[in-house]
């Protein structure tokens, strides 16, 4: 699909999505019996109710919020993704306020669990809490992963499958075909951020503890002897002086942030920001030393004053490599970020480099006025360094393009959680992603 292609789809997926906007504030007219100031401050209903409802049960009221009372959400997980083939397997969150709702912040976390036709096990833990009166926030992204899954090397190569040329000791190889470049391997990723509230403004500062470990790398497609294949991975690894069957990046980080967003899994309004420095010194137990800059900006604009779901969100981030040299797999990559949400339209690893930039943009939509269903059409971007003098590319030198649309449902009103399923294409790939709360 050639890039006027690529805008006709996006254009016309926003006026089919406007139309059925139109459609809906029109169909649904049953809603529940609310004054109108109470619908901006509660969620309308959720799945539960509709259960409620099929077994003639009143829909439960919204709790006041309250200190201390946890609302728990739990999704099986039943799908199929590109990166991942079918899943199986279970997420569940939890939200609780650690002090008076109305001077802390809400603490979350989200467990999940899976298995998949690609031979892959994936468990982690994320959580985001604050204490009492927002003193102290805390944050942890922390995975164990046997895993599978192709690489198809550094920058924005190969869009349209295209082949190209490298050489390593004056040898030279061209791949031909798919890009793909298959990987087997196991992944320990250990981050805790400890940050201290500096003043009434919600801004933090603090420090984190960053550990990532790749080991039992197996690159099966790399081949030495006739007919020779060189992959990215091996070409990489060698001429950085890494293992290419294990390697690691620890480290400590000092970092910044403000969070002024009115809802940390479904915001309103408000922005987030953060800004981390990372020192990933060999004592520690990096492979190599480096020392890496991390910066991520999100902010939601309402539409719609009387429909607070109504909005544009957008959501930028990025990452440099500022000195020394990261091992391959540990180089920022989309759909790696914390909850995995970058890059739709893409397979998870498509893009990897150095440095790398991404950006997206939502427009996020109410489609029954009862709350239950809601909608998303989304663009995004991403750029990528490639540092092999073989193959050099700089960012922006190449942007890859991706985009589609999304339905929510309301799954807990308290909180806001939906569930989301989205279609997104790219060059090259497509694929429907289901998740439980927002992308960003």
């Amino acid at each position: 699909m050639n890039s006027i292609q690529k805008v006709f789809y996006v254009l016309r997926s926003v006026i089919l999505i406007t139309a059925i906007i139109t459609i809906a504030d029109n169909c649904y007219a049953q809603e529940v019996k609310q004054t109108q100031d109470t619908l901006h401050l509660t969620s309308g209903i959720d799945i539960f109710d509709v259960l409620r409802k099929l077994t003639k049960k009143p829909a439960k009221p919204i709790d006041t919020p309250r200190t201390g009372k946890s609302n728990f959400s739990f999704l099986p997980v039943l799908g199929y993704s590109p990166s991942n083939g079918v899943v199986l397997g279970a997420a569940v969150s939890v939200t609780k306020y650690m002090g008076d709702p109305t001077t802390t912040k809400l603490t979350t976390a989200l467990l999940n669990a899976s298995i998949t036709t690609k031979d892959q096990i994936i468990t982690s833990f994320r959580y985001d809490l604050y204490t009492s009166q927002n003193k102290w926030y805390i944050s942890g992204d922390n995975r164990l992963l046997f895993f599978t899954q192709p690489t198809y090397g550094l920058g924005i190569y190969g869009l349209n499958n295209q082949p190209f040329t490298f050489s390593l000791n004056g040898l030279s190889v061209t791949t031909h075909g798919s890009l793909e470049q298959p990987l087997k391997y196991n992944y320990i990723r250990l981050y805790e951020t400890f940050l201290r509230k500096v003043n009434d403004q919600h801004w933090y500062a603090g420090a984190a503890v960053m550990i990532d470990h790749n080991f039992k790398i197996q690159d099966e497609s790399l081949q030495l002897d006739s007919p020779v294949h060189i992959t990215s991975h091996y070409l990489y690894s060698k001429t950085y002086g890494f293992n290419t069957t294990k390697y690691s990046t620890d480290g400590l980080a000092a970092v910044i942030m403000h969070d002024s967003r009115d809802n940390p899994i479904n915001p309103y309004s408000g922005y987030y920001l953060n800004v981390s420095y990372r020192v990933n010194p060999t004592f520690l137990g990096s492979s190599k030393n480096s020392t890496m800059l991390y910066y991520e900006y999100r902010t939601y604009i309402n539409v719609n004053k009387d429909i607070p779901r109504n909005l544009i969100a957008f959501w930028f981030w990025g990452t440099n490599v500022l000195s020394g040299h990261v091992p391959y797999l540990e180089l920022p990559s989309i759909t790696w970020d914390t909850y995995n949400r970058s890059g739709r339209g893409y397979i998870q690893g498509r893009f990897r480099g150095n440095n790398m930039l991404y950006g997206e943009t939502e427009f996020r939509f109410r489609l029954t006025r009862n709350d239950l269903l809601g909608g998303v059409t989304f663009i995004d971007c991403t750029t990528a360094s490639n540092p092999l003098p073989y193959v050099s590319q700089s960012l922006f030198n190449t942007v890859a393009p991706g985009g589609g649309v999304g339905l929510r449902i309301k799954m807990n009103k308290s909180d806001r959680t939906n569930i989301t399923a989205d279609y997104a294409m790219g060059y090259g790939f497509s694929g429907i992603y289901l998740n439980i709360r927002e992308a960003f």
